[in-house]
């Protein structure tokens, strides 16, 4: 594909650069606009022709030149603009060279714009005649017109104006005067009401649909209340398919009812996954998930998790709420061990959650009641805590599985009180944030940090889930899997109160979009009282597959008492 090439000197709106058996085309309009070039161009069709092209058909293509310029002129306001051309021949290509002075360009002179019958009380359309990008002055620009036109009958739709039409339509130019008037009324005819939601044969209460529906019979008509209600059903995870399909047919005292058609997914369903990290080490998932408990739309989940380091059986019971759209409650189990070289730990864990959407954020409310029989350092605690608590969360991503740009950032508070059925008393503190932003087309930066603390009078007495450990996979790179943070006499982790960690990567495609290459600095520590940053530094390869991001990464410690260097390797999305 010949390359096309602007010429300041000469205005020179575009060429095709050459190459050898490729003919040249080039257009100069000193006083055409980039958009007016641009569109040029793309109706050119004697552009990108070989030198081999028989001359009659070079010849007849050229002769339409003037005539392929026209729409292309016109659709951006140029009804006089003055053309020449000229075609060369030699004995091996040919070249032409057309001459454009695009004259003056019509401006709008008068608009009148209407909207007859009910909408013509409705302060939406008020609003969207304010705001009209047709107005007095304004160069001609078809495409807006036609925009115009678009954007009124779409607005009689969405507010369920179901008979709208444009009664007049009209665009006057007059090219000698370099004016044009615009005449456009919409009669909108009656404005329509929802009739009733007639639910098709599906598993579940009608009850608990019409929770997810909200569309009560009588509200006025609108496209954008059936996509709501399409998409709420589709994501509540009932259903492989929903239809919603208004009835106009059966419409009744201009109330429309609506039709709700399902396809149920499967009520049983089995999950398996294995993977291998270097902090866990290879991992086996096996997940069942019982869709259809009951009629009220309560779910059963359970999930076996098998791996070198951490093993467990969680169960989780969830119930939608009030609004199921925006809420559930989820009765958790759990049955945990860890046995790394830094914990050995047994833990049974039971609890209620209650998750809200507020906005962006997802609110996490809970109580949970955690037993935890646990060896870190040189500490054996075993401790019984009810602990209430609350979080929030928000992801946002332009793609989950290769993110271009996004965040995440999160906040949980925890605490437990002697006098509520706990052996010690604690205020635990936990946030963090990442960040991803792409440059472009080039590479992207990550950063990420990670805080956390705890209030308690005796550290010992903290079971090690509940302690903070840093180094690994996802901390501090160089560093084994929770190595970093105070030690006992021994030289054995202990895990920390406090918790400051941090990383900043960068990443740089190598090859396509799947092979990149990435280089980072991760820092920070747990700690008691006195923080003693440590630094991992390192490179490592990238690739996206279809199913997440697969990362290996070679990291130099700043502190080498253990190791001199590390291979981490992980799998999982962005953020």
């Amino acid at each position: 594909m010949p390359t096309r090439r602007f010429t300041n000197a000469l205005a020179l709106a575009a060429s095709l650069a050459w190459q050898p058996g490729l003919a040249e085309l080039q257009l100069q309009a000193p006083a055409a606009s980039a958009a007016l070039r641009d569109n040029l161009l793309l109706h050119l069709r004697l552009d990108d022709l070989p030198c081999d092209t028989p001359r009659w058909r070079v010849r007849r293509l050229f002769a339409r030149l003037p005539a392929d310029m026209e729409p292309a002129l016109r659709a951006l306001g140029y009804y006089r603009a003055e053309v020449s051309s000229q075609l060369d021949f030699d004995e091996d290509c040919w070249t032409a060279v057309v001459h454009l002075s695009p004259g003056p360009r019509v401006r709008i002179r008068a608009v009148d714009v209407d909207v007859t019958g009910d909408a013509a009380a409705d302060p939406a359309f008020a609003a969207a005649l304010r705001d009209l990008p047709l107005a007095p002055g304004e160069p001609l620009d078809h495409s807006v017109y036609e925009a115009v036109k678009t954007r009124l009958q779409e607005l009689a739709l969405e507010r369920g104006y179901l008979d709208a039409r444009l009664a007049h339509r009209e665009l006057r130019v007059y090219p000698a005067e370099s004016a044009a008037d615009v005449h456009l009324r919409l009669d909108s005819g009656p404005r329509y009401r929802f009739g009733d939601v007639r639910l098709g044969p599906q598993p579940l209460d009608e009850g608990l649909l019409h929770r997810y529906v909200q569309l009560e019979p009588g509200a006025y008509f609108s496209s954008q209340a059936l996509f709501d209600m399409n998409r709420a059903l589709s994501d509540a995870g009932y259903f492989r398919s929903v239809q919603v399909l208004p009835r106009r047919d059966q419409t009744e005292a201009l109330a429309v009812p609506v039709d709700v058609e399902f396809t149920p997914v499967a009520r049983h369903a089995w999950r398996a996954g294995i993977g291998y990290e270097t902090d866990t080490g290879a991992r086996f998932r096996l997940g069942y998930e019982n869709r259809y408990l009951n009629a009220a739309g309560h779910r059963f989940a359970s999930e076996l998790r098998l791996s070198q380091i951490e093993s467990g059986l969680t169960a989780n019971y969830l119930i939608p709420g009030r609004d199921p759209r925006r809420e559930h409650l989820e009765i958790k189990a759990a049955l945990l061990n860890e046995n790394s070289d830094t914990v050995q730990s047994r833990s049974i864990q039971a609890g209620v959650r209650q998750t809200l959407l507020r906005g962006a954020w997802t609110e996490t409310r809970f109580v949970e009641a955690l037993y935890e029989d646990s060896v870190v350092g040189g500490d054996t605690p075993e401790a019984f805590l009810l602990m209430p608590g609350i979080g929030w969360k928000r992801t946002h991503s332009d793609n989950p599985l290769r993110t271009s740009r996004g965040y995440r950032l999160n906040l949980e508070l925890r605490g437990a009180h002697e006098n509520l059925l706990s052996t010690t008393s604690l205020v635990r503190l936990r946030a963090g944030a990442m960040g991803i932003y792409r440059f472009g087309e080039a590479g992207r930066l990550t950063g990420r940090l990670d805080l956390g603390t705890t209030w308690v009078d005796e550290f010992a007495d903290v079971p090690a889930s509940l302690r903070f450990f840093a180094g690994g996979d996802r901390s501090v790179r160089g560093y084994g899997y929770e190595r970093l943070g105070p030690r006992d006499d021994s030289g054995d982790p202990t895990g920390g109160q406090h918790l400051l960690t941090g990383s900043l990567e960068y990443e740089h495609p190598i090859k396509g979009e799947d092979w990149w290459l990435g280089a980072f600095v991760d820092g920070g520590n747990v700690f008691n009282d006195t923080f003693e940053a440590k630094w991992g530094y390192g490179a490592g390869l990238r690739w996206f597959t279809p199913v997440g991001l697969l990362r290996l990464d070679f990291a130099i410690p700043s502190d080498t008492f253990e190791d001199e260097w590390r291979i981490h390797f992980a799998f999982g999305a962005d953020l």
